[in-house]
C-alpha cells in the first residue's frame, strides 16, 4: 500500500473525526469537573462549611427569666416557674411531618389538629429553628416523651420560664399579663432584641416596664448527631435575668380591698396622702393573668372579652362614673373662690328647687330646712348645691375642677388611664355641637349630668384636699434593681403643683367633710372610727333618671340601681391615707361604699399603728 493520504474533512491524517469529537467532549467534561471541584473547595468553601456545621453544630436558645415583682415589704407578687416545652426542629423531622406531630400529640393526650395548625403557623424559613408546639408539660408527659423520644427525632425537650402570679386574680389589673410578641410589636421597633415566639408584656405594669423586666436571652452551641440529638456542648452564653421591680403596694391591704369587692362590680383605691404611693388598687371583676402565661385558645379569649362583667377593664383607672355628691366639694370650692356664695348664708331647703319651669328634687323628700355650707356638706343637701352651681356657672366650676386635677389623667405610671370628663360651654359646643342649657349646670353641681371621674381621680382629688391644695402624682413603682442589687430606677415623691386655693377655703371644706362622719346628721356616720377622726363624703350616682323610688330600691333591676361612692381620708388633722370606692349599682354611698372604705382604713391602722404618728396626733387619737 502506498503512503496515507489526507482526505477532505480529516482533522489529522489517519484520525477519524468521530474520535476527535469524543476526545474533545471528554476533555470539556474533565475541565468542567475540575472547575466545580475548585469552586467547591475554594470559592464556596465557607458556604458549605457553614452548612455542614449547621447540620452538626446547633445554636440552642436559652430564654431569660423575667424579673420578679414584689410589694413594698418584699412579698413576691409576680415570679417565673419552669415550663417544660416540646419544640420541633423541621429539618430533623421525617418526610411526613404532619403524621409525626399527630403521633406525638396522641402520645401526650393533646389535640393533634391544633398542634399541626400551630406548627404550620409558626414554622419559619430557618430549617433548624425550633418551633415550640407542646407547652406546659406535666411530669407524666415529660416521662412519656423521654421513654419514646427515639421515635421522634425532630423533637426537643426545653425548659422555658413561664410567668407566674401566686395571688391569681388579686391585683391582676395592676400587673397585666405577658404573651407571645405580635407581628405589630415586632415591627414597631419598641422591643429590640426580640424574635418571633418571645414573650413580652402585653398590658399594664408588664407592658409599661417590659424593657426592665424582660432580661436578655442566652444560648448554647451544641454538637448533634445525624438524628439531631445533642452529643456535647461546645459553648454557652448564660441568659441575663430581668430586673426586679418593687411596688408601692402592700399586699395585705390589696387583699383586704379585693375581698371587700370580691362579689361586686366596682373599684377602689387606697393611697398614701403624704407621698402619692398607691397602697391598694382594685378592679372587680378581674381576670387571672396566669391564664395568659399559658397558650390561650381563641375560644377562651372570646369568653373573656364577651363576659358582661368586662373583667379586662381596669375600672380603677378606666371606669368613668358620675361622681354624685362626692363632687360637691368641687362645687363648694368653686363657689367660695368665685365668691358666689357666702359660706354662712342660710339657704332654705324644702325638698326641691324650682328652676326653668322644672323642680329639681333633693334626695331628702322633706328637705333639710335652713342650711349653710357646713350643714350642706354634712347632710349632702342637693338644693344648696343647685343654687351654688347656678350662681357660680359651669365654666367657673370646670376651671376649679381642673385646678383640683379633674378632667385629665393623674399621671399614674401604668398605661390605659382615662381622663374623665368635666363639661363646659366650649366642651359641649365642640363635642356635641349644641349649646349649654342652664339646667345642666344644676345637674353638674351635684356630680350628675356629663360629669365623669375615675376612682383614681376621685382618690387623687380627696388627697389634694387633704394636703390643702398640693397635688401629687400617684404612682405604683418605687424602684427597680438588677439581680446584682444595682439601682436602675427610683421614684421619689414629687409635688406636681400647688393650687391657688387659700387655707381658709380648705378649712371650710375639711370641717364639713369631718362633720359628714362625726355629726349624728352626717351621711357618712357609718365611717366613724373611735379615736381616729375621719373626713369623707358619700355619693349616690344615678344610672338612669328615676322620678320616684318604689317601696325599696332592691325592687329595681340590678342594672338600674344607683352607683355607690365613698371617699375619705384620715386622720383629719394630719392625714396619712386617703381612699375612694365605687360599687356599681350598690345604691346609697352610706350603705355600700362607706363601710368598705371604713374597714379598709381601719386595716391600714392595724398595719401602720398610731405609734408612727406625731405625738400631738397620738394625744388627739387617744
Amino acid at each position: 500500500m502506498g503512503p496515507l493520504s489526507k482526505k477532505p474533512g480529516d482533522v489529522l491524517p489517519g484520525i477519524d473525526r468521530r474520535i476527535v469529537v469524543i476526545m474533545a467532549a471528554f476533555s470539556l467534561i474533565f475541565l468542567m469537573l475540575l472547575f466545580y471541584f475548585w469552586r467547591l473547595q475554594v470559592l464556596d468553601y465557607s458556604l458549605y462549611l457553614r452548612l455542614s456545621d449547621n447540620n452538626r453544630i446547633r445554636l440552642i436558645d436559652m430564654a431569660a427569666t423575667r424579673g420578679i415583682v414584689t410589694d413594698r415589704n418584699g412579698v413576691i407578687l409576680a415570679d417565673s416557674t419552669p415550663n417544660y416545652t416540646l419544640a420541633l426542629i423541621p429539618e430533623d423531622m421525617g418526610t411526613d411531618r404532619e403524621a409525626e406531630i399527630v403521633s406525638l400529640a396522641d402520645l401526650l393526650g393533646r389535640d393533634g389538629a391544633q398542634a399541626v395548625e400551630w406548627f404550620e403557623k409558626n414554622a419559619t424559613h430557618a430549617p433548624y429553628s425550633a418551633v415550640r408546639v407542646f407547652e406546659h408539660l406535666d411530669p407524666e408527659e415529660v416521662a412519656l416523651f423521654e421513654v419514646n423520644q427515639d421515635y421522634f427525632p425532630g423533637s426537643r425537650l426545653m425548659v422555658v420560664p413561664r410567668r407566674f402570679y401566686p395571688y391569681g386574680k388579686i391585683a391582676a389589673h395592676i400587673f397585666g399579663y405577658v404573651g407571645e410578641i405580635s407581628r405589630e410589636q415586632l415591627d414597631s421597633g419598641e422591643y429590640p432584641g426580640t424574635r418571633k415566639g418571645d414573650s413580652v408584656g402585653k398590658y399594664a405594669l408588664e407592658k409599661a416596664y417590659d424593657q426592665y423586666l424582660r432580661g436578655k436571652d442566652g444560648g448554647r452551641q451544641v454538637e448533634v448527631d445525624a438524628r439531631g440529638r445533642e452529643l456535647s456542648i461546645l459553648g454557652a452564653t448564660e441568659p441575663s435575668p430581668g430586673a426586679n421591680v418593687t411596688l408601692t403596694l402592700d399586699i395585705r391591704l390589696q387583699k383586704a380591698l379585693e375581698l371587700e369587692l370580691w362579689e361586686e362590680r366596682g373599684a377602689g383605691v387606697l393611697m398614701n396622702v403624704e407621698t402619692g404611693e398607691i397602697l391598694a388598687m382594685v378592679s372587680r371583676p378581674a381576670f387571672d393573668p396566669n391564664e395568659f402565661s399559658l397558650r390561650l385558645t381563641s375560644e377562651r379569649w372570646n369568653e373573656i372579652v364577651r363576659d358582661p362583667g368586662h373583667p379586662m377593664q381596669s375600672r380603677a383607672i378606666q371606669g368613668m362614673y358620675p361622681p354624685g355628691s362626692t363632687f360637691k366639694v368641687v362645687t363648694a370650692i368653686a363657689a367660695l373662690m368665685e365668691k358666689s356664695m357666702d359660706p354662712d348664708e342660710p339657704i332654705f331647703c324644702s325638698g326641691g328647687y324650682r328652676y326653668g319651669g322644672r323642680t329639681y328634687r333633693d334626695w331628702k323628700l322633706g328637705g333639710h330646712g335652713k342650711v349653710d355650707l357646713y350643714k350642706a356638706i354634712v347632710e349632702s343637701c342637693d338644693v344648696y348645691f343647685y343654687q351654688a352651681g347656678e350662681r357660680t356657672g359651669i365654666d367657673a366650676m370646670a376651671r376649679w375642677a381642673s385646678v383640683l386635677g379633674l378632667g385629665r389623667k393623674t399621671g399614674l405610671d401604668i398605661p390605659g388611664e382615662k381622663e374623665g370628663l368635666i363639661p363646659s360651654l366650649d366642651w359641649k359646643k365642640r363635642a356635641r355641637g349644641e349649646i349649654w342649657f342652664p339646667g345642666e349646670t344644676l345637674s353638674a353641681a351635684i356630680g350628675q349630668g356629663f360629669v365623669l371621674v375615675t376612682p383614681l381621680q376621685l382618690t387623687s382629688l380627696y388627697g389634694t384636699i387633704a394636703r390643702r391644695g398640693t397635688h401629687m402624682d400617684p404612682y405604683l413603682v418605687s424602684r427597680i434593681e438588677d439581680v446584682a442589687g444595682n439601682e436602675l430606677y427610683r421614684r421619689d415623691p414629687a409635688v406636681k403643683h400647688e393650687s391657688e386655693i387659700p387655707d381658709d377655703v380648705f378649712d371650710r371644706i375639711i370641717s364639713g367633710l369631718a362633720g359628714v362622719v362625726a355629726d349624728d346628721s352626717g351621711t357618712g356616720r357609718v365611717a366613724r372610727w373611735a379615736g381616729v377622726p375621719v373626713a369623707g363624703k358619700t355619693g349616690t350616682a344615678q344610672v338612669v333618671r328615676l322620678q320616684e323610688l318604689p317601696e325599696g330600691e332592691e325592687e329595681f333591676p340590678y342594672e338600674l340601681r344607683d352607683h355607690s361612692w365613698f371617699a375619705a381620708f384620715a386622720p383629719v388633722n394630719r392625714p396619712k391615707v386617703v381612699a375612694a370606692v365605687v360599687v356599681e349599682h350598690g345604691g346609697h354611698g352610706s350603705s355600700s361604699a362607706a363601710p368598705i372604705v371604713t374597714r379598709l382604713i381601719k386595716k391600714y391602722g392595724e398595719l401602720y399603728p398610731l405609734e408612727e404618728l406625731t405625738p400631738d396626733l397620738k394625744e388627739e387619737a387617744q
